[in-house]
């Protein structure tokens, strides 16, 4: 036997560990860089709205993440949740530009330290001796602390969460104080208030610019993600860890803005275009005018804050490029871990190698609009895909936390982030430009690398033959063993070629989750068996598609399936109800039959099967919702040339002419059918009509005596009791009118 050594990242990080390192990355350059200049275009009014504004759209944007990291803890945050909804290229692209964010972030925080440190040693009579120049020193700097986070990360996990800790509380310690003081100072100074009189000077559009420009100051959060398998308790301390981060953040921000309108001292100008012409310091001249020592507060908030938010970024850019690497989308040297510091020290210098090249190379302006606009973008994709994972996959994830509202809210985000993202331009078209060249270069990669390999895993799939043409009416029957391969085929084929469609032919290989999908291959040869013996007791009148889908769950690999191939009608097969099973049909055929997003037909086999069919019957009640259903058993019938019989229970002594006034829609689907009505109790109506036909099939769902094809009382009784072949019918109402232009056009 082999054995494999398998490094593990390991679990320390506790609820207050993960506040810290998300509060510390999102008080960083938001604050201390990107506020003061959008007070410049925004206004003191403005920018306190943008701030509000940006809370609440952060505070949306935090539940799609507090809800996808409950069901989904691992490295990789935003990437991870993007390809599990989207897969292929949407899904590399995500991670490629999340990577990118989060390395531009780490060159933000970086220029944001050095230019405080540098706004308080310009106080000093004896730098300005010096005559050194400012700009390079600023450069510097930022290069001098980003090598030292380095550093710091390499260390290791519970190095890095106890350094954050201590930053954090620094940061949020000396905010407060500032917060507190000013308050204290408007009711010494109420005529400071008249500062908000021009409340959005520049018209309510530059609040957008601004909410753009400083969101990056909201998306910390993030990094809280991204600590998914290295956090104790994950599914419950994430989820609180993300809300009550961008709850405190946001009030900080509010309280910190007011701090420095009420105590710039502009003198004859508005207070706007005193913010405008002093940039990025001007937060720390308003905050030295506030209060005695106020430049130095200011500057060690910067400090405490820029080095937090780069540590966490530094950190959480790392993660991702982990994650991708061992998803095998990047070469895997960038997925080693160190065998001593137990860190992927590949991907922590390729990060890093882009945080020191973007701070050394371009304007903090430009750094952190191209931050804005990307985290704009992913986030937009995170919304996205908490839509699309919860309605496709939410029956089988394990949710810690599920959002209210949904799906409104992530749609609200979607929308808005959209519309700032396209805002960002009016700061820094640059930023843009910058943007669309990494997305071209994450292309370039994506076509040479991960395009070369084998696609067949990403999308779970392999062909094992196609034939024939196309049809425009897809049948999929999914076939587990060679024992149901030919009864399943029999009531597929029959369907696809009434129409005038195609047939596909589903076999699910799993595996256990945490086994690679590509190790699942070695035990697809039974499954292709199966499949060919299916193929074989086809006729060949109708396309024929054979498929192997490896999956961790069967109910998965089937519902990626119906996605993928866009299947209009769904075979599955039933062998009946275990006695003591808690389920209708089985825990996978529940599922399946209740979010399958097309028709589906459940094939119970009988003591009839494999003789001629001559004779349906199809019970129903309601003549409405009957009318879907009978449209598909009229085509059925049409397959095997056999007579319909619709019978109808009156258990409730109404009319005859009644009944039969209510079935006229379902006789008007089904021309030259017996209508046939008995009185008694349902069950042992229908199961004594069962012995005098072939084949039973049992309504759809809506109809008042098959109140649910899964957990419906009298269907899960009739189909458990009957001796005959049962099919159970389940009507996608989403493709109703397709199968009325099918049935118009091709059976008349």
């Amino acid at each position: 036997m082999e054995e494999v050594e398998r490094v593990e990242l390991s679990r320390g990080l506790s609820l207050v560990h993960l506040m810290m390192m998300g509060m510390g990355m999102m008080i960083g350059a938001g604050v201390f860089v990107a506020t003061g200049i959008s007070i410049g275009f925004a206004g003191p009014g403005g920018i306190l709205v943008a701030f509000a504004l940006n809370g609440l759209i952060a505070f949306f944007s935090a539940m799609s993440f507090a809800e996808l990291a409950s069901a989904l803890p691992t490295a990789g945050g935003a990437y991870t949740y993007i390809d599990e909804a989207f897969k292929g290229l949407v899904g590399f692209l995500s991670g490629w530009v999340n990577w990118f964010a989060l390395t531009v972030a780490g060159s933000l925080y970086a220029i944001t330290f050095a230019t405080y440190t540098v706004f308080l040693l310009e106080g000093t009579d004896w730098f300005a001796g010096l005559g050194l120049d400012s700009e390079l020193l600023i450069k510097l700097l930022a290069l001098g602390i980003a090598l030292v986070f380095i550093a710091i990360n390499y260390i290791g996990v519970s190095e890095t969460g106890s350094i954050e800790n201590l930053i954090t509380l620094g940061q949020m310690g000396t905010l407060a104080f500032i917060g507190l003081f000013s308050i204290y100072y408007v009711i010494v100074h109420p005529e400071k208030l008249a500062h908000f009189s021009d409340f959005v000077p520049n018209g309510w559009d530059k609040v957008l610019v601004a909410m753009g420009f400083t969101y990056v100051g909201f998306e910390g959060y993030e990094v809280i993600a991204h600590a998914g398998e290295e956090a104790i308790n994950p599914k419950e301390t994430i989820p609180k860890a993300i809300l009550y981060s961008v709850a405190a953040v946001t009030a900080t921000y509010l309280l910190f803005a007011f701090a420095a309108i009420v105590g710039a001292e502009p003198g004859d100008v508005p207070v706007h275009e005193w913010f405008a012409e002093l940039g990025p310091i001007g937060m720390g001249e308003a905050i030295k005018d506030l209060m005695p020592y106020g430049g130095l507060l200011i500057t060690l908030a910067a400090i405490f804050s820029s080095t937090s938010a780069l540590n966490a970024t530094i950190y959480s850019s790392t993660r991702v490029l982990f994650a991708i690497s061992r998803d095998g989308r990047l070469p895997g040297i960038f997925s080693r871990i160190h065998a001593v510091r137990r860190v992927p020290h590949y991907a922590l210098f390729a990060s890093s190698l882009i945080v020191l090249t973007v701070a050394l190379a371009f304007p903090i302006e430009d750094v952190a609009a191209s931050a804005d606009i990307v985290f704009l973008l992913i986030f937009l994709l995170v919304n996205a895909a908490v839509i699309k994972i919860r309605n496709e996959r939410g029956d089988e994830l394990d949710y810690g936390f599920l959002m209210p509202y949904f799906p409104y809210i992530p749609l609200l985000a979607i929308f808005f982030q959209g519309i700032l993202s396209l805002w960002v331009f009016n700061v820094s078209p640059t930023a843009w430009a910058i943007t669309i060249v990494w997305v071209l270069l994450g292309l370039v990669i994506y076509r040479n690398y991960e395009g070369a390999r084998v696609e067949a895993f990403k999308f779970e799939r392999e062909t094992v033959f196609e034939e024939g043409e196309t049809g425009r009416y897809r049948v999929m029957v999914a076939v587990a063993n060679r024992k149901n391969a030919a009864v399943l085929t029999r009531y597929a084929e029959a369907m696809a070629e009434r129409i005038g469609g195609e047939l596909l032919i589903v076999s699910v290989v799993t595996v256990p989750e945490q086994t690679p999908l590509e190790e699942a291959r070695r035990f697809a040869g039974e499954a292709v068996e199966v499949i060919r013996e299916a193929k074989a007791h086809t006729s060949g009148k109708v396309g024929v598609e054979g498929i192997v889908y490896y999956s961790h769950s069967v109910y998965r690999g089937i519902m990626s399936a119906v996605r993928d191939k866009k299947v209009d009608l769904l075979v599955l097969g039933w062998e009946g109800r275990s006695r003591w099973s808690k389920y209708v049909l089985g825990s996978n055929l529940d599922r399946i039959v209740e979010n399958a997003p097309c028709n589906v037909l459940v094939v119970k086999p009988g003591d009839t099967e494999g003789k001629p069919i001559g004779s349906i019957l199809f019970p129903t009640r309601d003549g409405r919702h009957s009318v879907r259903s009978a449209e598909l058993v009229e085509i059925l019938a049409g397959a095997f040339g056999a007579k319909i019989t619709v019978l109808t229970v009156n258990s409730s002594g109404e009319s005859e002419k009644k009944l039969r006034e209510r079935l006229k829609p379902v006789l008007e689907k089904i021309p030259g059918a017996e209508l046939k009505i008995v009185p008694g109790e349902p069950v042992s109506a229908i199961l004594e009509e069962c012995k005098k036909h072939d084949l039973v099939v049992v309504g759809a769902t809506g109809e008042p005596l098959f109140r649910r094809l899964v957990f419906g009382e009298v269907p899960e009784k009739v189909a458990g009791r009957c001796r005959r072949t049962v099919l159970l019918l389940k009507i996608n109402r989403g493709i109703r009118a397709r199968i009325n232009r099918l049935v118009g056009r091709r059976v008349e």
